[in-house]
């Protein structure tokens, strides 16, 4: 089994805390003493430099706080990570290593120790770093981090057992996947790795180490046929080669494992709601809507309503973004199963969301997205009034939808295209 490279791994998804400390914060935010004269004057100095990433300048104004005895946290946490910045790795991974020596409880300074460490290819170290650390207090974000850096440690020593029994929770993270099932795959748990591809697939069908995964569990459980497309699909997934072919892969295999898939997800939701009794609302999250759409494809419409609704979409807590999903996927659960009302009361929920703050470009790309989905989501009323025969209606959603940016054209086609069905209906 090749180790997972670390420049894939974990330069990709271990992104130090300070990073989400931007040099402008507040210097007396963090808990112990406030930060002294000499060290607030020359962190200010240094604040514009550092937004204008001009890290040489910055460093000269700011190297000097470490030849005091006991520099406070925050002072490493500037001048180590503007070491690295600068491209100085090894003296950054000094720099952590000393406010570790004075602030080894300091989450920040720890997982950022531990990141160099592991860059440094210095695993037993970056384990031994993180160790201290007491879990139970750490926020939620910050224990994910810490977890993948030890599970990623483990790994590259070759403990898997220490690294899946890390990684493998209620709570897996997605890029927590390729760790946890080459761990199981060294460990010859061939359905454990089936499992982990599967849900690694339902966030990612295009990812080729994913259908390898899944191709060599499947041979371990000598599931022949299995294999065989999951290997096709891997090898057209490394090159544009035989796309049509590789439809054809998926296709086939989206028919053998899409009802199983379906039931999985869903069974293991309900042994979720069975752990958490007395809670009020379930949050519905990425990975519940891949469910729904798996038991969607599947045709499994009855039990993907059912699993809708045990969410609380009005209090959607951790991805506004997907409340517009939700409602296009159960009004076309509704279609299936021949309840047109319900279908169109659905869609008609979709884009009523406030659109999420954030920057510029970002509020533009929410307004987008919401536009794209308001748009499918007419298109479908529309669609179902006309297999009614409600033309009045119909027409009425078309007219709607020309009002929507980018459907100005379809919504016109469609609405010219229903006026001379109902002229010809009108003349039989």
């Amino acid at each position: 089994m090749n180790n997972l490279k670390l420049s894939m791994l974990l330069i990709l998804f271990i992104s130090p805390f300070i990073s989400s400390l931007s040099h402008g914060r507040e210097l007396n935010a963090s808990p112990g003493r406030d930060l002294n004269r000499y060290e607030s004057g020359l962190l200010n100095k240094a604040s514009p430099l550092l937004e204008d990433n001009d890290f040489n300048a910055a460093l000269k104004l700011i190297l000097p706080l470490l030849e005091q005895p006991a520099p406070h946290q925050i002072v490493f946490q500037y001048v180590c990570r503007t070491l690295a910045d600068s491209g100085a790795e090894a003296k950054a991974l000094n720099c952590w290593e000393r406010g570790y020596e004075l602030y080894p409880q300091q989450s920040n300074i720890a997982v950022n120790l531990a990141h160099g460490q592991l860059q440094a290819e210095q695993y037993e170290a970056a384990i031994a770093t993180l160790a201290p650390l007491k879990l139970s207090t750490l926020d939620e974000p910050i224990l994910a981090q810490v977890r993948y850096m030890q599970g990623y440690a483990h790994y590259q020593l070759t403990q898997y057992q220490a690294a899946v029994e890390l990684l493998l929770s209620s709570d897996v993270k997605l890029h927590w996947w390729p760790i946890i099932s080459y761990s199981q795959l060294a460990l010859e748990r061939w359905q454990g790795a089936k499992s982990s591809a599967l849900q690694w697939l339902a966030f990612e069908p295009d990812n080729r180490t994913a259908w390898q995964v899944l191709t060599r569990s499947e041979l371990g459980l000598d599931n022949k046929l299995e294999a065989a497309l999951a290997s096709d699909i891997a090898a057209h997934l490394s090159g544009a080669r035989g796309g049509r072919r590789l439809q054809d892969s998926i296709g086939l295999f989206g028919q053998i494992k899409a009802y199983n898939l379906a039931a999985n997800c869903t069974s293991q939701n309900n042994t979720d709601d069975v752990a958490h009794q007395g809670s009020d609302i379930k949050d519905f999250d990425s990975q519940a809507f891949a469910c729904a759409q798996y038991a969607w494809l599947s045709g499994r419409y009855d039990e993907a309503l059912a699993f809708l609704q045990g969410f609380n979409i009005d209090h959607l807590i951790t991805d506004k973004d997907l409340v517009d999903d939700f409602y296009l996927l159960q009004g076309q659960l509704f279609a299936a199963l021949k309840q047109g009302d319900n279908a169109r009361k659905a869609w008609g929920r979709v884009g009523l969301q406030a659109l999420p703050l954030g920057t510029a470009a970002e509020i533009k790309h929410a307004r987008q997205r919401r536009n794209q989905q308001q748009g499918q989501a007419l298109l479908l009323i529309g669609q179902s009034y006309w297999l009614e025969q409600q033309w009045p209606e119909a027409q009425a959603s078309y007219r709607k939808l020309a009002q929507t940016p980018g459907f100005e054209t379809l919504a016109t086609a469609f609405g010219q295209r229903l006026d001379t069905f109902v002229q010809l209906e009108d003349k039989l």
